[in-house]
């Protein structure tokens, strides 16, 4: 072989090598380029869903802070006006059972003092039962706690009139006498056992309320 053969042949071999070399990095070029492309896509739609349920998720956020403001508004003026309709009602029972003078006439005067404690206890009745189910169980409980305290001791304290009424005036000494301690014990219970479950209630309204 010749040296001219042999510098032809290292000259073809080495256009070769370098095609093959050119082919190879434009391969690879186009494989890295693709690579790119998609990496670039999936991290677009990535994005995208993390976008999207962020999004959902500000919007489910805000509309729970929103329920709950408008819960706690409404709330604010449910306790207000409970509040109210307890210290009338609680001022209402309390005149009715308690001692007091008379000024013209004792049984008017007396009938004026029964109708304001029972007018206060039917409207607090009913405005604890349309909206207890605004508070939680405990505040619930002693709410409906009040509500059949106050009924209850407004039943025993007329115990010596229903006696009366039930005997054509003419009940026994016994009876009436039981028929007084039962009304008694009403007019205690209104006096000085249930502003305690009042003042538990009020513990928990100040609690909702932030105050401390």
């Amino acid at each position: 072989m010749t040296w001219f053969e042999v510098c032809r042949d290292i000259g073809v071999f080495g256009v070769a090598a370098f095609i093959i070399q050119r082919i190879i990095e434009n391969s690879s070029t186009r494989n890295l380029e693709k690579y790119k492309q998609e990496l670039d896509f999936t991290i677009r739609s990535y994005q995208l869903t993390l976008d999207t349920d962020l999004e959902r998720y500000k919007s489910d956020l805000n509309l729970h802070l929103t329920r709950q403001t408008t819960l706690h508004d409404k709330r604010l003026t449910i306790i207000d006006e409970m509040y109210k309709k307890l210290v009338t009602l609680d001022s209402g029972m309390r005149a009715m059972t308690g001692m007091h003078l008379v000024y013209d006439d004792a049984e008017k005067e007396s009938k004026q003092r029964v109708d304001t404690a029972q007018e206060a206890f039917t409207e607090y009745n009913n405005y604890f039962l349309y909206n207890k189910l605004y508070f939680n169980k405990q505040i619930s409980d002693l709410l409906e706690n009040i509500r059949k305290e106050y009924l209850s001791a407004n039943f025993d304290f007329f115990e010596p009139k229903r006696l009366q009424s039930f005997t054509g005036g003419r009940p026994s000494r016994e009876g009436y006498r039981a028929a007084v301690e039962t009304s008694q014990a009403a007019a205690k219970r209104i006096q000085n056992d249930i502003p305690k479950i009042l003042e538990q209630l009020e513990e928990e309204f100040r609690k909702l309320l932030g105050v401390t």
